[in-house]
């Protein structure tokens, strides 16, 4: 009685087994494959958030140094930074949709921008 127990649990797993491997044969996406997209997608995006984190960051410390170069400057930078974080909300819906060339197109506008705000906020008063 015993030996039929395993032998009935021994089919069975076998048959799971045998199962999973033609649904990966049929299916190659079921199991691990090397689709990366996502991941790139995802890092970019977090790139693209940490980018307008540091241009927030680096206008800040030099608002409150008093070190920007005129008023003038000064609203113009606060203004890229509110854009460049309407655009990362952009980013990520396109992103959410699986809009990858919408949310790289959105990222490539957001390194733009972070990257002026932080060159022009280092600029010294004359």
């Amino acid at each position: 009685m015993r030996q039929s127990v395993h032998k009935n649990q021994f089919l069975s797993l076998l048959g799971m087994v045998l199962l999973g491997m033609s649904l990966l044969f049929i299916n190659p996406g079921l199991g691990f494959t090397d689709d990366t997209s996502l991941n790139k997608t995802v890092y970019t995006t977090t790139h693209a958030r940490l980018s307008v984190e540091q241009a927030w960051d680096t206008y800040h410390h030099a608002a409150l140094g008093g070190t920007l170069a005129s008023p003038i400057v000064q609203t113009e930078l606060e203004e890229n930074l509110h854009k460049s974080r309407a655009l990362l909300a952009e980013a990520y819906d396109a992103e959410e949709k699986g809009d990858s060339q919408q949310t790289q197109k959105l990222i490539k506008q957001i390194l733009k921008i972070t990257e002026k705000v932080n060159l022009e906020s280092q600029e010294q008063k004359q």
